[in-house]
């Protein structure tokens, strides 16, 4: 039997992960592993598990590998970074230029205002490839939602988006109806997170997402950084502004082109305890 694993439960609005540091051993998480550790019942419970490993490049403090409450791998997970930033500041491992390594790009963490955590992530990319669309015309992409189609737009947060902008309150069967669309849309290469959009005023969205292999989740940073950045680029509403969520409100700031993106908002400790189960493997 393999020795007991130290975990941290944690969670950023309400989005909630299992973290584990394994960088000072080989851990290799089977997708049935990431099931049974996310599984609300028999399991810890969380939407996504995120394993620290050892860091790949010189300018970075780790690596990060995100793992979705199905058993798939993710890019990445903007509250999840968060979540590891606040992990980090309480260990005393963060200055305001640290840097972690992730599947969607190197991302930089650090201590916000009023004890908030602030991740810089890489720039918005609305190239098409790059957000996983494999079809002729992306501005054909429509997602119906039950009363009739509306156009779906795509970024890349190093991690596929789509955004819909609605005009009305959004119920959860819409959020459903969304992640559906982007889980089956067969123009999608690898599926796609849904965010459903609703601009409050100039500063201000209020924001529902459908995360692809978590399902809806009362908050996603990196969706919403999708909808800023998309919305921002349309002219629709401008830098920074607040994107508000069931599980509460995230400030994003991108000041356009090729800036990188920043994400800022809280996050907290839940508890902490040892694995000895599922057979976890050193």
């Amino acid at each position: 039997m393999s020795s007991p694993l130290a975990f941290t439960k944690l969670e950023a609005l309400g989005n909630d992960f299992v973290l584990i540091d394994a960088r000072q051993r080989n851990l290799k998480l089977t997708p049935d592993t990431v099931r049974a550790l996310a599984d609300r019942r028999h399991g810890i419970g969380c939407d996504q598990v995120l394993v620290l490993a050892p860091a790949r490049d010189a300018d970075c403090l780790l690596a990060v590998k995100v793992y979705n409450a199905d058993g798939s791998p993710a890019e990445q997970c903007g509250n999840g970074l968060r979540a590891i930033g606040l992990w980090l500041l309480e260990r005393g491992e963060i200055s305001e230029t640290t840097r972690l390594f992730t599947d969607g790009g190197k991302v930089r963490v650090g201590p916000g205002d009023n004890g908030q955590i602030l991740v810089e992530l890489p720039p918005p990319d609305f190239r098409p490839a790059a957000w996983g669309y494999i079809g002729d015309s992306p501005d054909q992409l429509m997602v119906d939602l039950g009363d009739r189609p509306r156009p779906a737009a795509g970024v890349s947060i190093g991690n596929p988006h789509l955004v819909v902008e609605v005009d009305h309150p959004v119920s959860a069967d819409e959020v459903l109806a969304a992640g559906k669309f982007a889980a089956s849309e067969p123009r999608l290469n690898n599926g796609a997170n849904i965010g459903l959009a609703r601009v409050m005023a100039r500063d201000h969205v209020d924001l529902k997402v459908c995360e692809r292999g978590a399902g809806p989740t009362p908050a996603c940073g990196s969706g919403a950084c999708a909808a800023a950045s998309l919305l921002i680029r349309a002219g629709r509403i401008n830098s920074p502004a607040s994107i508000e969520q069931p599980g509460g409100t995230l400030v994003i700031h991108w000041p356009g082109g090729s800036q990188p993106i920043t994400m800022t908002g809280p996050a907290r400790l839940i508890f902490e305890g040892n694995l000895g189960w599922p057979n976890l493997r050193p």
